[in-house]
């Protein structure tokens, strides 16, 4: 497939490229304490990078942005978040006149999964262009720009493990918890995070909610258990239970051996922590065959990664 804002090719003497891995993210917690005067909702949680990866190509061109898309495909007649982060540079004037790259997005992130697969191709793609016109556009810019993006966004030009506030844009890193690895099962069902949003009548986190003091106290103890222990999601209480079968995913990781299991983002993804690699893969052993896409994938601590290609 191929979408296009301008259809003229690079210059053939212009090879320079970069190649730019964008990893998915898991929400070990995640609180929705309100709506905000601007429309949004004031939301609490802990974002964690793991190795599932997007890969985005990024050539120099002239005259505007060329996106081919390959993997799986991405719905929708509306721009993508490439073409929006592309829209916003040319709007604040952050490229050389007549500055165009041609991009391919190889997707392997699911879509509509609460994976933020979008908000890091989105965060690569910001880092890829300051890599290759770093005459005009400063690492020092993304972090505004990926902000008006999307909630994620800013997370993962930096990824790891990090606690998000506002509407998800107030973002602090913190020191990761020792290695471990995730089963994620990933249904058929695609949810829309303004669907999940549009859910939410009140603030669904009370005060004082004590999970939200306890799983702060475990990652700074560096305890993936009592993290697992801690680990709630406000949008369980809409997404499991207008789709029981993602409420029974999550029920067949906690069985089969998961430390803990949750829903990601606003979903459809379920997720189940286990130590080690050979926890996990016990994991999806005794999970069997369900309804899902069923992957193995570890916790990392990095964002975006940008390299050159020559």
């Amino acid at each position: 497939m191929a979408r296009a804002l301008n259809h003229r090719r690079a210059d053939a003497g212009d090879r320079t490229a970069v190649r730019v891995r964008c990893p998915a993210k898991i929400n070990l917690g995640l609180w929705i304490l309100g709506k905000r005067p601007d429309g949004y909702h004031e939301i609490d949680t802990y974002l964690q990078a793991v190795d599932l990866e997007d890969e985005i190509r990024i050539e120099k061109g002239t005259g505007g942005l060329q996106l081919e898309t390959s993997g799986r495909p991405i719905p929708g007649a509306g721009p993508n978040l490439i073409e929006r982060a592309w829209s916003l540079l040319v709007e604040v004037g952050a490229l050389p006149r007549d500055a165009g790259v041609n991009v391919r997005l190889i997707k392997r992130i699911p879509i509509g999964a609460g994976l933020g697969g979008g908000s890091s191709d989105a965060a690569g793609f910001l880092a890829g262009v300051a890599r290759l016109y770093g005459e005009t556009l400063s690492p020092k810019d993304l972090p505004a720009l990926a902000a008006r993006l999307g909630s994620d966004v800013p997370f993962f030009l930096r990824g790891g493990l990090a606690h998000a506030t506002g509407r998800g844009e107030q973002v602090r890193h913190l020191c990761p918890m020792p290695p471990f690895a995730v089963v994620l099962a990933s249904p058929a069902n695609t949810i829309s995070t303004t669907w999940a949003y549009r859910q939410v009548r009140n603030g669904l986190t009370p005060p004082g909610d004590a999970a939200r003091v306890h799983i702060a106290s475990a990652i700074t103890r560096r305890d993936l258990q009592g993290a697992a222990n801690a680990m709630q999601n406000a949008f369980e209480g809409i997404v499991l239970t207008q789709l029981p079968g993602i409420a029974e995913l999550k029920r067949a990781l906690v069985s089969s051996g998961a430390i803990g299991a949750l829903l990601s983002g606003s979903g459809s993804t379920v997720f189940g922590l286990a130590p080690s690699l050979r926890a996990a893969q016990a994991v999806v052993h005794a999970v069997g065959n369900r309804p899902a896409e069923i992957r193995i994938a570890r916790s990392i601590d990095r964002g975006v990664v940008v390299s050159q290609v020559r």
